[in-house]
């Protein structure tokens, strides 16, 4: 121990799990855990000696010494570095958090607007309206076709508009996640440390009470003054240490629930994506079909115009021009896909966002 450290405060040289793990309370052993933190083999033994050293420090100490006081003062602020921190955690950063996945998925927000407008334009370009089939001839479902393709052509350019800033919608919901899993990673360290604070009073606890048991024999007024003191302030501060253990540990399932939350929503989004990109090239492609069908119309129309002769490149042409139909049913069932993953992102939306409210109400936060 040195003067420039709490005596009473563990060294964070040591490190147990990555992040908080295990279940259960503390126990003699080669390990333990307190509150679901696991500490490691390491830990212990070294939280076992310093409980030692403190103990020896406080009967040596002399009844109301500047020695006394420096050991009460260092036990009513153990861990006190890492309830500054956790709390910022679990409170502060939570909150913005939660406000960023709120303004990211709300209806109004840019993300959710832009997947209206893209809906939308994939309504109003669905090829279910094309009138295909039910006895039009091939000229005029080569029409519709036209007249479709026309369409589309106008509002291609702003559906990839929107597909390029949702892209960048997405890329700030990874940026987030990004950002979360460094607010997860510092927040297990402290609970790990808060774990060792909780198991080093609980220790100093049992251990003082023992002590002080044997004193009480030969010195009654001696380990009752200590009991009053210094057993009394272990005793409150393992509370207090408990107590922001159990908040943190909501925290961190917190922030764990905005990043699942965030992965769910990024999946459904890269979907969206894709099917909304496949679904473009499979337009484009059946643009370019029906361009090469309506040019073997043409010849097919001179082809019966000549008969006879011709009659067996008729025939060619017209199992050539048929294949439209082939191309209309792929382009609906690109359609389909992509509405389906339209209506996946918005469920998930809405799961998350319920999800986060939900724990947002629920989080115990210090000062409340």
């Amino acid at each position: 121990m040195t003067q420039h450290r709490n005596p009473a405060e563990p060294s964070r040289a040591s490190s147990g799990s990555d992040s908080p793990g295990g279940s259960g309370s503390a126990s003699g052993g080669a390990a333990g855990s307190l509150s679901g933190v696991a500490i490691s083999p390491q830990a212990v033994e070294r939280l076992e000696r310093l409980v030692a050293d403190v103990v020896e420090s406080v009967l040596a100490a002399r009844p109301d010494s500047p020695e006394e006081e420096r050991l009460l003062d260092a036990i009513e602020h153990l861990g006190q570095r890492e309830f500054v921190v956790t709390a910022a955690i679990s409170g502060r950063v939570l909150d913005r958090r939660f406000q960023a996945m709120d303004g990211q998925l709300a209806a109004r927000a840019p993300m959710s607007r832009r997947f209206q407008e893209l809906r939308k334009m994939a309504d109003g370009l669905d090829p279910e309206r094309m009138k295909l089939g039910h006895g039009h001839s091939v000229a005029d479902e080569m029409k519709e076709l036209d007249r479709y393709f026309e369409r589309f052509a106008k509002t291609q350019p702003k559906l990839e508009a929107v597909l390029a800033e949702l892209g960048q919608s997405k890329f700030a919901l990874d940026r987030d996640s990004a950002g979360i899993d460094a607010e997860e990673a510092s927040l297990s360290a402290e609970m790990e440390a808060l774990g060792e604070h909780a198991f080093l009073a609980e220790r100093l606890d049992g251990a003082l009470a023992a002590r002080l048991e044997r004193l009480a024999v030969e010195e009654p007024e001696r380990a009752a003054h200590l009991r009053q003191r210094i057993l009394s302030a272990v005793r409150a501060r393992r509370q207090e240490i408990l107590t922001q253990l159990a908040i943190a540990t909501q925290g961190y399932a917190a922030l764990r629930l905005v990043r699942e939350s965030n992965d769910e929503v990024m999946s459904a989004v890269a979907l969206a994506l894709s099917t909304t990109a496949t679904a473009l090239r499979t337009a484009v492609l059946a643009a370019q079909a029906a361009a090469s069908h309506r040019l073997a119309l043409s010849h097919l129309e001179a082809a019966q115009a000549a008969r006879g002769a011709m009659a067996t490149q008729a025939s060619a042409l017209e199992a050539g021009i048929a294949a439209h139909q082939r191309e209309t049913a792929e382009l609906g069932t690109a359609w389909s896909e992509m509405r389906a993953a339209l209506d996946r992102v918005e469920e998930r939306k809405a799961a998350a966002l319920r999800s986060i409210s939900s724990a947002d109400r629920q989080l115990p936060r210090p000062g409340r």
